[in-house]
């Protein structure tokens, strides 16, 4: 989904987390989102494709743009 799409979620209570984890690409990272009925939603571009962030401070601002004040960060 892409932030505006997540951030409409947000609005509606419906995201419960937002986290950060290393991509399968080997340096990148990627923007995930906890949802409340289970599952995550994955941050895409407007192709549904992943969207891979090769810096972690940018992937935490794209996380907090969705509305979130914090931002889960996992290592592999």
């Amino acid at each position: 989904m892409t932030i505006t799409e997540l951030r409409n979620l947000y609005r509606e209570n419906q995201l419960v987390e937002a986290i950060i984890e290393p991509s399968s690409e080997e340096g990148n990272w990627i923007v995930e989102f906890r949802h409340t009925r289970g599952g995550f939603v994955l941050l895409t571009d407007i192709h549904g494709e992943e969207y891979h962030y090769k810096d972690l401070d940018v992937a935490s601002k794209s996380a907090m743009a969705v509305g979130f004040k914090q931002v889960r960060i996992e290592s592999k």
